[in-house]
C-alpha cells in the first residue's frame, strides 16, 4: 500500500521525512520527495509550495456581479507563479498511485484549503481516504506522535476555509470591479479595491483619520517645580492643568517667590506587576514592533521560517494559553543548553512548581507561541531578536510578579498643591527572566517624611495644547481588528498591507491618503453596508458555525449572494455619483504627484512632469517663457519625491518598473550623484 502524504511547503517536507525515520531522497522534476519503507506498505512524503491552486472567475466578462469561480492551478493565471508548475507535475505523479493520502499541511484554514485542492483537484482524492495530520511544532517528536495519530478528513475546518475563500474572492471582485467601473465611467483608469474586511478596516482609519483632522486644540499651561531635586508638578484636584493663561501665570509668580515648600503628604503604595500572557500571533506582532521594529507583515513571515526550522511553534494562532502537555520541563532543560537563555531557564526549572500565565483566548487547533528547545544556528539580524523575544517571552510567563512601590509626595507652596510621583522596582522577578524586553522604568526613590520643609529650586511654566487622537500604527490597527473580530490572524497585517499598496494609507503613524478617504466618504454616502463591521463579523460566526458543523458551505455562500447582490445593486443605482467623487481625488492625487517644485531657472514658475504624444519630461509651468527642460526614463511610473538632491538640490523622483527595479533620481542628467552612474 503506498499513503503520499502532502506537506505545505519543501522545508516542512524534509523536516517531516527526518522525524519519521530512515528515508530515501527521490528528485522528480525538480522536486525532492522523501520514501520510507514501513511495515504497511511504502510512505511518500510530498511538498507543496503553498497554494497551488486559486480561485478564478468563471464567467465571459468583466462585468459584476460575478458570482461563478472555479480553482486553477495558480501558474495558468499568475505569470509570477510559473515555479508552481514542477511542484503541481510532481504532486500529480506522486499521487497517481497513492492508495491512502494524508494531509500534513498547517493545522489552520489555510492548510486544511491546500491539502484539500492538491488532493481533490489532481487526485479526486474519496474522502474516506484522507486522513489529517494535526501537529503544532516540527519537532521530530510531535510530527513523529501526529503521524501516529492521525485524524479522519477535517470536514469542518475544510469546508470553512473554502468558504472563506469563496466569500473573499466574492467581495473583493464584485466590490473592487464596482470601484474600477464608477471610475472608468468617467474616462479614468486607476486600479483601485476593497473587500469583505478591507474596507470597515479603511473605514476605521479615516475616522481616526477624520478625528484627528477635525480636532481643535484648547491651549492650557502646567507648572512644574523643582523641589529638592524631585520635580513636582501643580495639581487641583485631579487636573494638573490651568486653563487661563493670566491665572497661570499669577500662580506661577507666587510659587517661584515662595522658595520653600512643606510636605503635606507622602503616600506608599506596594503593588504586583503580574507576568506577561504568553503571545498569540497579534501579541507577538504588536510586541516585535514595539520592541523590535518589525512590522506585523514581516513579523509574520519572520516567525513562519522559525516555525518551519523547528525552532517555534506554529505562530498564526489565537490562544494565549500554554498548556503542560507541551512538556515544560523538557523545553527549559533544552534552552538551558542555550548560551544566553541559560541563566533564564536554571532560574524557573528551580522553582518548586511550573505553572504559567495564563491570556483568555483560546484555538482549537494550536497553543500559544513558544521555543521548541531546539538550538538555533545561523540566525543574525531581525530572526535572531524575534527568536530571542518568544524564548523570553516563554521564561516570563512562568516568572514571579514583581514587586513595585508608587510613592506620591504632596508639597504645599503658599496655598498651591504640588505632586511628585515615583514608582520603582522592590523585587525584579520576572524582569530579570524578560530582559531585555522589559518596558519599565524606576524613578529616583525620595527620601521625605510629613512636615519637611524644603527648598523650591526651580519653577517653569510650559505653554501647550491638546492632542488630537493618536494614529494608529500598523500594530495597533491590527490589534484593533482583532478586538473587533475583523479579519483572521493570518489575514490581517496582509490587508493593511493591501491599504498600502493601493495607496490608501501611508506612513508608519498611518495617514489616510486622500484618495482612501474619498473611497470611505463616497461609500458612506451612497452604500454603507460595503464598511459594515457588523456584516463582516455576522460572515466571521457563520464561518465558525461551518468549522464546528452548524452550518454549511452552501448555506453561508447563498446568504452571502443575496447580500452581495443587494449591495451591488444599492451601488449600480449610485455608480455615477460614486464615480465622480472618486475621480477628484484621483486627479488631485495625479497632479501632487506630477508637481516637482519651483523652477530654478525661471523662479516664477513650477516644475512638474508634461506627458505627451511624443513622450514625457520635466517641464516649467511658464512655458514659453522659460523653457527649462529635463529628461526622463522611458519606462516606468514615475512620481515627485518629498526632499531634493543632496548634491544639487534640485527635485527627486522615484522610478517604478517592477518589484526588483525601483529607484530614486535626481533629474538633473549632470548632477554629480550620477558619477557613477553606467
Amino acid at each position: 500500500m503506498t499513503t503520499v502524504l502532502v506537506a505545505e511547503k519543501p522545508k516542512v517536507a524534509s523536516r517531516i521525512a527526518n522525524a519519521l525515520g530512515s528515508h530515501e531522497t527521490i528528485e522528480n522534476r525538480g522536486v525532492k520527495n522523501y520514501r520510507i519503507e514501513t511495515d504497511e506498505g511504502e510512505l511518500v512524503v510530498s511538498p507543496a509550495v503553498g497554494h497551488i491552486f486559486n480561485l478564478e472567475d468563471a464567467g465571459d466578462d468583466w462585468e459584476y456581479p460575478a458570482f461563478e469561480t472555479e480553482w486553477l492551478p495558480i501558474f495558468e493565471t499568475d505569470d509570477s507563479a510559473g515555479y508552481v508548475r514542477k511542484y503541481y507535475r510532481n504532486l500529480e505523479d506522486q499521487l497517481e498511485d497513492a492508495d491512502e493520502y494524508v494531509n500534513a499541511c498547517d493545522l489552520d484554514l489555510e492548510g486544511s484549503v491546500i491539502g484539500f485542492t492538491v488532493l481533490n483537484f489532481i487526485a479526486d482524492a474519496p474522502e474516506e481516504r484522507v486522513k489529517r495530520m494535526k501537529f503544532s511544532t516540527l519537532t521530530s517528536s510531535d510530527l513523529q506522535e501526529a503521524f501516529d495519530d492521525l485524524d479522519e478528513f477535517d470536514e469542518g475546518m475544510t469546508e470553512a476555509g473554502l468558504a472563506r475563500h469563496v466569500l473573499d474572492f466574492y467581495y473583493g471582485i464584485n466590490l473592487s470591479r464596482a470601484l474600477m467601473k464608477a471610475v472608468q465611467d468617467n474616462d479614468r483608469y486607476e486600479t483601485l479595491s476593497t473587500g469583505r474586511v478591507q474596507g470597515p478596516a479603511l473605514k476605521l482609519l479615516a475616522d481616526r483619520e477624520r478625528d484627528i483632522q477635525a480636532f481643535d486644540p484648547d491651549d492650557y499651561w502646567e507648572i512644574y517645580a523643582q523641589i529638592s531635586g524631585l520635580e513636582a508638578q501643580w495639581r487641583n484636584g485631579d487636573d494638573d492643568r490651568i486653563w487661563s493663561e493670566d491665572e497661570a501665570e499669577a500662580t506661577h509668580e507666587t510659587v517661584r517667590e515662595a522658595g520653600e515648600a512643606d510636605v503635606s503628604e507622602v503616600s506608599k503604595r506596594d503593588y504586583k506587576h503580574r507576568p506577561p500572557i504568553p503571545f498569540n500571533l497579534t501579541g507577538l506582532q504588536k510586541e516585535a514592533s514595539s520592541q523590535i521594529g518589525l512590522s506585523p507583515k514581516r513579523t509574520q513571515s519572520v516567525a513562519q521560517n522559525l516555525y518551519e526550522q523547528g525552532l517555534i511553534s506554529y505562530p498564526r494562532t489565537e490562544s494565549q494559553k500554554l498548556p503542560p502537555k507541551i512538556g515544560y520541563e523538557s523545553i527549559l532543560k533544552q534552552l538551558k543548553a542555550q548560551e544566553d537563555l541559560e541563566d533564564g531557564a536554571e532560574t524557573v526549572l528551580d522553582k518548586e512548581n511550573l505553572y504559567t500565565t495564563q491570556g483568555s483566548k483560546e484555538d482549537d487547533a494550536h497553543p500559544a507561541i513558544y521555543p521548541t528547545g531546539k538550538t538555533p544556528s545561523g540566525l543574525d539580524g531581525k530572526d535572531r531578536k524575534l527568536y530571542e523575544l518568544v524564548a523570553k517571552r516563554f521564561l516570563a510567563v512562568f516568572g514571579d510578579a514583581a514587586q513595585r512601590r508608587s510613592v506620591e509626595t504632596s508639597f504645599s507652596v503658599e496655598e498651591e498643591r504640588f505632586s511628585a510621583k515615583a514608582k520603582f522596582t522592590l523585587e525584579r522577578n520576572w524582569y530579570d527572566l524578560y530582559e531585555p524586553f522589559v518596558n519599565v522604568s524606576d524613578d529616583p526613590r525620595p527620601d521625605f517624611s510629613e512636615g519637611d520643609t524644603v527648598q523650591v529650586e526651580e519653577v517653569d511654566l510650559e505653554a501647550k495644547e491638546t492632542q488630537p487622537p493618536n494614529r494608529y500604527s500598523q500594530s495597533t490597527i491590527v490589534s484593533e481588528m482583532e478586538d473587533r473580530d475583523l479579519g483572521t490572524k493570518a489575514t490581517r497585517a496582509d490587508t493593511i498591507q493591501s491599504l498600502y499598496d493601493r495607496d490608501f494609507i501611508d506612513g508608519g503613524r498611518i495617514e489616510v491618503t486622500r484618495l482612501g478617504l474619498a473611497i470611505v466618504e463616497a461609500l458612506e454616502e451612497y452604500c454603507p453596508e460595503i464598511l459594515s463591521e457588523d456584516l463582516t463579523r455576522r460572515f466571521e460566526e457563520l464561518m465558525e458555525d461551518i468549522r464546528r458543523g452548524e452550518e454549511t458551505r452552501e448555506n453561508v455562500l447563498e446568504e452571502a449572494r443575496e447580500e452581495l447582490g443587494d449591495i451591488l445593486d444599492e451601488f449600480e443605482d449610485h455608480q455615477g455619483e460614486i464615480g465622480e467623487f472618486l475621480v477628484e481625488a484621483i486627479d488631485e492625487r495625479r497632479e501632487e504627484r506630477r508637481r516637482l517644485g519651483p523652477c530654478q531657472e525661471c523662479e516664477d514658475g513650477m516644475l512638474r512632469i508634461v506627458k505627451t504624444s511624443n513622450g514625457r519630461f520635466v517641464g516649467c509651468s511658464s512655458y514659453p517663457e522659460c523653457e527649462n527642460t529635463y529628461p526622463l526614463p522611458g519606462s516606468g511610473s514615475i512620481e515627485s519625491r518629498e526632499n531634493p538632491c543632496d548634491e544639487c538640490g534640485k527635485p527627486m523622483i522615484y522610478v517604478a518598473r517592477s518589484s526588483s527595479s525601483n529607484f530614486s533620481m535626481c533629474i538633473d542628467p549632470d548632477c554629480p550623484s550620477k558619477d557613477d552612474w553606467d
